[in-house]
């Protein structure tokens, strides 16, 4: 597994949709299985941002990938869950959970243990 830890600043998504998009190519390089680089580094964008949002800093990512399955989870300090969304065409934002519940193969989250405050986010993407 390897671990980036960010500020919570907008540059974060950026940063860690690079990092798990080189840490995607030298998996599938590694193996006859290949994960979706576009569709991991689209989740990864949406996790990330949502935690730099709605969450509390520093914002951890983990990241890890066997050839089969990617996982990657993101962690913060703020206390709420995310909210999966179905909104109109007209909206402007609150897209991002509903993308990664259809595209990730799985996706969940869940709390930190007391007496840590946070969440943890993650998703699964598995290879073809």
């Amino acid at each position: 597994m390897e671990q980036l830890v960010l500020e919570p600043r907008l540059s974060a998504v950026s940063t860690a949709r690079r990092w798990v998009t080189q840490i995607v190519a030298r998996c599938c390089a590694n193996s006859r299985v290949h994960v979706d680089e576009d569709v991991a580094e689209l989740l990864t964008s949406e996790v990330v941002a949502n935690a730099v949002r709605h969450g509390r800093g520093p914002v951890t990512v983990d990241v890890a990938c066997d050839g089969a399955h990617l996982r990657v989870a993101v962690t913060d300090a703020g206390p709420d869950a995310p909210v999966l969304r179905h909104v109109g065409p007209e909206a402007t934002g609150g897209r991002g959970m509903a993308l990664i519940d259809h595209l990730a193969t799985r996706w969940g989250s869940r709390a930190a243990r007391p007496p840590a405050t946070g969440k943890t986010v993650w998703f699964e993407l598995t290879g073809s």
